[in-house]
């Protein structure tokens, strides 16, 4: 999956790329849909774009042609004037199957969607969550692409649910703070507390996401703030700190293992793992986001290049 990342800095200037990933599905039922595809471009405005997206769906239907009609496929097409295809192994099938994704899965635009599909195979990290809905309640594991309903229990009182979240806790070694949400008379009787966050109300699984993830984001700028004001600090030692360009200083201290953590601006982080092999990130990443002009997370872009590393003692 790595070879995506020489696709990542592609772009045009109209959404003319395609991304596309199908699995477990028949050739004979898969021409259809991209054939249907072509009729609807056939009916854009701009000439150019049509020409450009009608040639397209055109050579990739005539390779999906070249294929036997009962041939089951399982791969991911990145096309532009030529066709890329990744055949995807045994164990990315095995994640469509078991997180329920789409089979066939494609979009347009002036970029490739590879963050996408890398989070999509790659990123196991979740958040853990109870839906409730009156004594009903279900365990959800969500991150930004993937979620999975692991298990389903009665939870009668606020007990019983401090007992399953430890279960958890102790089960799949999970550190982070549960999210419990949905429409229940017990979350009426519930605290926010160091073991879990109380929403009451209706949420998508998207929504949960990302409530958790402005959480992470502010406390983030937090520890931040903290290690920029430490460089005021006439006892702190200066040489553990490491600023510059990605690819050059960061990067020198990322390959001899000499960083422990590193604030970056999220934007570049697709970038670092683009020439950054994964043997070498063995350390904490603590991405950084801006909420305002002025806040500690835009002054640490604009004055530090959204870097700094902090070396081991």
């Amino acid at each position: 999956m790595k070879e995506l990342n020489n696709f990542i800095n592609i772009q045009e200037n109209q959404e003319t790329l395609l991304t596309i990933y199908i699995s477990n599905k028949k050739i004979l039922d898969v021409i259809p849909i991209f054939e249907k595809e072509l009729e609807k471009a056939k009916n854009i405005n701009n000439t150019s774009k049509k020409h450009k997206i009608c040639n397209r769906y055109y050579q990739f239907i005539k390779k999906l042609n070249d294929f036997n009609e009962e041939t089951i496929i399982h791969s991911i097409f990145l096309i532009n004037d030529e066709i890329f295809e990744y055949k995807l192994n045994k164990e990315e099938i095995e994640i469509i199957k078991t997180y329920n994704l789409k089979e066939i899965y494609f979009e347009m635009d002036k970029y490739f969607h590879i963050s996408y599909l890398i989070d999509l195979f790659t990123n196991f990290e979740f958040i853990y969550t109870i839906l409730l809905s009156k004594n009903n309640g279900k365990i959800i594991i969500i991150n930004k692409n993937k979620n999975k309903i692991i298990d389903e229990i009665k939870i009668n009182n606020e007990n019983e649910l401090q007992d399953l979240i430890n279960t958890y806790k102790n089960e799949y070694q999970y550190k982070n703070t549960f999210i419990i949400y949905g429409e229940s008379n017990l979350l009426d009787k519930l605290e926010n507390n160091k073991n879990y966050i109380i929403y009451k109300g209706k949420y998508s699984y998207n929504d949960i996401y990302l409530i958790y993830q402005d959480k992470i984001d502010k406390e983030n700028l937090e520890l931040l703030e903290k290690k920029l004001n430490d460089l005021n600090n006439e006892k702190t030692n200066l040489d553990l700190y490491v600023f510059g360009r990605l690819k050059i200083e960061i990067k020198e201290s990322i390959e001899t293992y000499s960083i422990k953590e590193l604030y970056i601006e999220k934007r570049k982080i697709d970038l670092l793992k683009k020439f950054i092999d994964n043997e070498y990130l063995n350390f904490k990443i603590i991405p950084i986001k801006s909420f305002k002009e002025g806040d500690i997370g835009d002054i640490f872009i604009k004055n530090y290049k959204g870097l700094m590393g902090i070396k081991y003692y």
